[in-house]
């Protein structure tokens, strides 16, 4: 099975196996990027200043860029239609056009932000994390079954540097670079490359119910999986994730003027407001606690993501050391966030104190 506690097994034949290679190709070199933090995910790294070398510099194990798939017509010499078809990076459609006010403009394909400098990583030093395996989201927001081929075409001119998985006899060569999709054609059309640069995101619905780890679905591809992800706001109840230490009502008193949709009746489920900024401003001031409830949950998906190896993604979480410090010591609960390098930090300080 390919996933968690089998990742520390995977990252040590990584090393050996890539390292056999470079020397055998290149004169290997020594990569730079020596600190990694396992269980951490740099959230749309697309919108960091530096896409992909800010996440590598705070030692981000994952790190995720939207794609969307797009075909650009032109007439060839002879006079003939034909299209390019690239993998632009985006959060939006009118990130890729450029032209609508208010969006961010594309900072450039998949290829040009990711794959090209991970190659010259490689190329230079024969791998990108020593003895690790950095993962790689691709979040495909175009169709999945063109997107797919043109991703798995894509990845396929770079040997040597992603991890490979053969679809019929259950095989993983191992790379420096894993990618996982958010999805993935059928196993028909899986079955017609036979042997493919990514693997499939677990996604299954609520990973505390036991049926989950029984389905079909999940024992057919737990072998190629390094991650489960699951919307953190569908399978841990929101209404029971606080204590209450202030009054709801005096809580809508303070802040109705800043958030006018809230009411003492609907301020626990609607507590995320703003990306979370209204809780994290509630727990900095000790007008909520995180409660026990929340700490068991992300205890129970860390128990569930050792025993079935997997690492334990939720996605749309709180982004704030409050949450850390929940998650920072359970080993298999990813940390999601748009702040690689405080992150980084926190860790550091985290592992420090422990010594």
């Amino acid at each position: 099975m390919y996933n968690a506690s089998a990742r520390h097994r995977l990252s040590t034949f990584v090393f050996l196996a890539v390292a056999v290679l470079a020397t055998a190709v290149f004169a290997q070199g020594e990569s730079s990027y020596t600190e990694f933090n396992p269980a951490t995910h740099s959230h749309n790294d697309y919108y960091q200043q530096r896409p992909l070398l800010d996440a590598l510099d705070s030692g981000m194990a994952s790190l995720e860029a939207d794609i969307f798939l797009v075909e650009i017509p032109f007439v060839d010499a002879e006079g003939e239609e034909r299209s390019l078809s690239e993998l632009y990076i985006a959060h939006d459609w009118e990130e890729v056009e450029g032209n609508v006010e208010g969006f961010n403009r594309t900072k450039g394909t998949l290829a040009e932000l990711y794959l090209d400098p991970l190659w010259e990583i490689f190329l230079e030093t024969g791998t990108v994390y020593p003895g690790e395996t950095l993962l790689l989201h691709a979040d495909m927001k175009t169709d999945v079954a063109t997107t797919w081929v043109v991703l798995e075409n894509t990845l396929s001119n770079y040997p040597g540097l992603f991890t490979t998985f053969d679809v019929e006899m259950q095989e993983v060569v191992p790379g420096p670079v894993t990618v996982y999709t958010n999805e993935e054609p059928d196993p028909a059309a899986l079955a017609e490359h036979g042997i493919i640069h990514s693997t499939a995101d677990g996604r299954f619905g609520d990973i505390f119910d036991p049926a989950v780890w029984e389905s079909d679905d999940y024992v057919n591809r737990s072998w190629r999986m390094p991650i489960i992800s699951s919307n953190f706001k569908s399978y841990i109840d929101i209404e029971q994730i606080f204590d209450y230490v202030t009054p709801p009502e005096e809580i809508v008193e303070q802040y109705g003027d800043e958030y006018p949709e809230l009411t003492a009746e609907n301020l626990a489920s609607e507590i995320d407001v703003d990306n979370w900024a209204l809780a994290n401003t509630l727990v900095e001031e000790g007008g909520i606690e995180p409660s026990d409830y929340l700490v068991e949950q992300l205890e129970e998906a860390s128990r569930l993501g050792t025993e079935n190896d997997h690492l334990m993604r939720f996605w749309a979480p709180p982004d704030a050391p409050w949450f850390w410090d929940i998650a920072g010591p359970l080993e298999n609960v990813v940390i999601l966030t748009d702040h690689p390098q405080e992150v980084a930090d926190y860790l550091g300080e985290m592992g420090a104190s422990a010594d």
